[in-house]
């Protein structure tokens, strides 16, 4: 049983080019740039609900993967039988791209209740799941605890998202909440690990799009004009948009700035662009109406 779990050698004669293609590119669909950029044009142009609170279940599931890799240490498999070379020197369990792929497109489909989409989107988390196998960047037990925590998570959210918290009543609330929740998360850290830096990154980016979202809804509450075309015009100005923030922050990357702090005010500047400036343009062009 423990060399089904951890030997993945039975890969090795699947291989072939076009497989080890699509591998990579399922795979791709767990990496934070895909995420970054599907989660933003989701929120600005499909469901502004529906992916809000997807970015909630993302940032919770990459601080508990994250959490929890230094907490087992668990490694991945050798070197010789892996493809994916962006994965470094981290641990492997759980895998995050089985975790990630089961609340984002298994909460779309929860959403979204439609049967070709929970047919769609099971395909999709099955194959970000397999490829990693295929890859070498996990074993059978990486990704079935990732696909495990990542169900347990949904499970969780359903049961709390409709629920009225005192931290939702106002954005000071929220970040008294996401401060706590990260503070305690560093100085708990498992086994003296250095925690990543994106931890910091993801807690601000969290705050920030609260923060956006709240005052979004106060002064404006957009929402995306239905016609397919108005969707795609919408998509195209805010990866645009969002392409010119990313270049700005790179810019400023090259300054003598200190790393944390600099961390921080990125991820609040990021977190607010994504529910509030680019909605407010949105607005202006006509991609999208305001509340009346």
């Amino acid at each position: 049983m423990t060399d089904l779990l951890h030997n993945i050698e039975w890969v090795l004669p699947l291989r072939t080019p076009a497989l080890t293609t699509l591998a990579f590119a399922l795979s791709w669909l767990g990496y934070s740039t895909f995420i970054m950029f599907f989660m933003a044009v989701g929120y600005w142009a499909l469901s502004k609900t529906i992916f809000f609170r997807v970015m909630l279940l993302i940032m919770f599931s990459a601080l508990l993967n994250a959490f929890v890799k230094d907490l087992f240490q668990d490694p991945r498999p050798p070197l010789a039988l892996r493809l994916d070379d962006l994965v470094g020197n981290s641990y492997g369990l759980p895998s995050g791209h089985a975790q990630l792929a089961v609340v984002i497109w298994m909460w779309l489909a929860y959403e979204m209740k439609r049967t070709w989409v929970w047919i769609a989107c099971s395909l999709i988390t099955l194959g970000v799941i397999l490829s990693r196998l295929y890859l070498g960047a996990h074993d059978l037990e990486d990704v079935l605890v990732g696909a495990a925590l990542g169900a347990l998570t949904l499970i969780a959210f359903i049961q709390i998202k409709d629920r009225k918290w005192l931290w939702q009543r106002h954005p000071a609330w929220s970040m008294t909440a996401i401060t706590a929740v990260t503070t305690a998360a560093l100085l708990c850290w498992p086994n003296k690990a250095v925690p990543p830096d994106y931890i910091v990154t993801i807690a601000a980016w969290m705050a920030g799009g609260i923060v956006g979202l709240h005052y979004e809804e106060k002064l404006l509450g957009f929402n995306v004009l239905p016609a397919c075309r108005n969707r795609i015009l919408a998509a195209l100005t805010g990866i645009i948009s969002f392409i010119l923030l990313q270049k700005v922050l790179k810019l400023a990357d090259t300054l003598p700035l200190p790393v944390l702090p600099w961390q921080l005010v990125k991820g609040l500047i990021i977190g607010f662009f994504i529910a509030w400036p680019v909605p407010w343009l949105l607005v202006k062009i006509r991609l999208a109406t305001r509340r009346r």
